[in-house]
């Protein structure tokens, strides 16, 4: 049976890996630091088009609020990491553009729904090796039945050339609670921490739909 993937109609595929307006929109972190949220938290902005490329490199830089506003909060979790209400004061100053609130009950179900309205999803994963933020942009699952994968910006991998994404989570937990998460370096188990659903204020947009099947091993 065929698998469907639906991602933001302003997400696009190149030989480099996801691009918006013609742009790459993946960032990625370093070996270094713990900057994987506000890493997430600047993909989606661009994303959403509220902030472009060259806006993101010249962030340190800029004086325009609010987005000197937010590089001030952001560096502060740059090297130490984030959790959920840091990310959510990250996004503050752009708070009359984008929505973000964490999901508290069944976070990946809520999530597959943002995802299908063109928003997208801040998830924090972990487990016995590591904990991390990574980025949804779209879903995925087999024709005529519910959605089962999301379909994940990674910042802590390199992009994949043609693909929206480079990484994949499982929606339904195993007995044990742990979901999958498979990227082209393997797979591992994980637990979901926290989920952050963030909806974009500015113009609807239809969701890109595509039929096919992807192999990521």
């Amino acid at each position: 049976m065929a698998r469907i993937y639906r991602w933001h109609p302003q997400l696009k595929a190149s030989i480099n890996g996801p691009v918006v307006n013609k742009t790459p929109l993946h960032l990625q972190q370093s070996d270094l630091d713990g900057a994987c949220g506000p890493h997430c938290v600047l993909m989606a902005l661009m994303l959403f088009g509220i902030l472009s490329r060259d806006e993101v490199t010249a962030m340190s830089s800029s004086k325009r609020e609010p987005l000197a506003n937010l590089w001030k909060r952001s560096s502060r979790y740059y090297f130490i990491g984030s959790g959920p209400r840091q990310l959510q004061s990250v996004l503050a100053p752009y708070s009359d553009l984008v929505t973000c609130k964490e999901a508290k009950k069944a976070p990946l179900a809520q999530a597959a729904k943002t995802l299908l309205q063109d928003g997208v999803c801040i998830v924090g994963i972990s487990n016995d090796d590591f904990s991390h933020w990574v980025l949804a942009v779209g879903i995925g699952g087999k024709e005529d039945s519910d959605e089962d994968t999301l379909l994940i910006l990674d910042p802590g991998l390199p992009p994949l050339p043609l693909l929206p994404w480079n990484s994949t989570l499982s929606v339904k937990a195993s007995r044990r609670g742990n979901h999958r998460y498979e990227t082209a370096l393997g797979q591992a188990k994980v637990v979901i921490d926290a989920v952050l659903l963030l909806t974009s204020l500015g113009d609807d947009h239809a969701v890109l739909e595509v039929d096919f099947d992807i192999d990521l091993g």
